[in-house]
């Protein structure tokens, strides 16, 4: 938990300041995704000889537990713990703080900030595998959009800054002044 004396040298950051973060934070995902991409084909190639063709529910599951969960991972104690920060945070002097357990609503918060992935995910891949006006594909892709866009628009609107992740964890995105 952030102690009050922590608060006294933060303010709210700007939405430049977030766009800037946020591109950061899609460089560093984007960097774990491609050396992923490396280390999955060369091990394929290695072993296999070639790209093994997966079910549908096994696409779901590697895609999920290769990608969604290790970042719900990483940033959750990037940003539960020590800096409370994840890359692009620390390079932009943000932070975040909690008005309860850190990690606990690091967890909370970072899980729901992938949601939208997710959603994204199963509708692709289950495009991919059973045609992409299923209503599974078009539910998933409806709500991976409106998440997506209602987070988006919440952080212009609201005054903190804030969304729905944020609001749920009990944490808030802060500059850290120098």
């Amino acid at each position: 938990m952030m102690e009050d004396g922590d608060k006294e040298n933060l303010e709210a950051p700007g939405i430049a300041l977030r766009c800037k973060e946020l591109f950061l934070d899609w460089l560093f995902i984007s960097a774990y995704l491609l050396l992923l991409l490396i280390i999955t084909l060369t091990n394929y190639l290695l072993i296999f000889n070639e790209i093994p063709v997966f079910t549908n529910v096994q696409s779901q599951l590697i895609a999920a537990f290769t990608s969604i969960v290790p970042l719900i991972i990483i940033f959750s104690i990037m940003e539960g713990k020590k800096h409370f920060a994840s890359w692009g945070k620390r390079k932009t002097n943000l932070k975040v703080i909690y008005k309860g357990n850190p990690m606990k609503g690091s967890i909370i918060r970072n899980t729901l900030k992938f949601l939208p992935w997710q959603f994204g995910h199963m509708s692709t891949i289950n495009g991919i595998y059973n045609d992409f006006d299923s209503p599974f594909s078009l539910v998933s892709l409806s709500l991976s959009i409106t998440l997506a866009i209602v987070y988006i628009l919440m952080v212009f609107v609201r005054k903190d800054n804030r969304h729905i992740a944020d609001l749920l964890s009990g944490s808030t995105v802060v500059k850290v002044v120098v």
